[in-house]
């Protein structure tokens, strides 16, 4: 369990508020971001580190199949339940766990999602090393992270940023190869791969 994911009643609140403020949508809205990735209305997507479910509840209303929502946190999870409830959709699935631990059969999703979460993993390896086994051969994982080298922006400490250079590099070792790459403001960029 990392401890950044252990906070109190006001902690909770304060993420919920930082993770849904709207200037989030305006850097890139969730639907902006799944309609750059290839993806069929069959797909099965998992979203890793699902939060308040900023790209869990935009996903599940696009595809007909399982929208995996992964996230540590048990209040994350059933504020994503309680949304997907009122937008009446059946197709969100929650998981209680780590995303170096992901309890999904090999090759089962056709999208994986990561929003600004990699830099919180452990061990990028065995998050990546997860994320290759379970997505299908031809299926995708779109990433959104940190790299504010170079700028005068803050984002997350420079040495557990993850620049997309170095993205690209890992996620080779993968079987994946980075078909689109695009600068955000604030310092974000997104990565979308394929997997060969």
């Amino acid at each position: 369990m990392n401890h950044h994911h252990h906070h109190g009643e006001a902690g909770f609140k304060r993420k919920v508020a930082y993770l849904d403020r709207p200037e989030r949508s305006e850097v890139l809205s969730p639907e902006e971001l799944l309609q750059k990735v290839p993806m069929e209305k069959t797909a099965s997507i998992l979203d890793l580190g699902a939060g308040t479910g900023f790209l869990t509840i935009p996903a599940a209303k696009l595809v007909e199949n399982t929208v995996f929502a992964l996230d540590l946190d048990t209040k994350m999870l059933e504020l994503i339940e309680a949304k997907a409830k009122k937008a009446e959709l059946t197709n969100v699935k929650t998981l209680e766990v780590s995303m170096d631990d992901i309890p999904l059969e090999a090759s089962s999703v056709d999208v994986v999602l990561a929003s600004l979460v990699l830099h919180e993993a452990g061990s990028l390896l065995d998050v990546l090393r997860e994320v290759s086994r379970v997505v299908k051969p031809g299926g995708y994982f779109a990433t959104i992270e940190f790299d504010t080298q170079g700028t005068d922006l803050k984002g997350p400490p420079m040495e557990i940023q993850i620049s997309a250079n170095f993205l690209k590099q890992e996620l080779a070792k993968w079987g994946f190869e980075v078909v689109k790459n695009w600068q955000l403001d604030e310092g974000m960029y997104v990565s979308i791969a394929e997997k060969k």
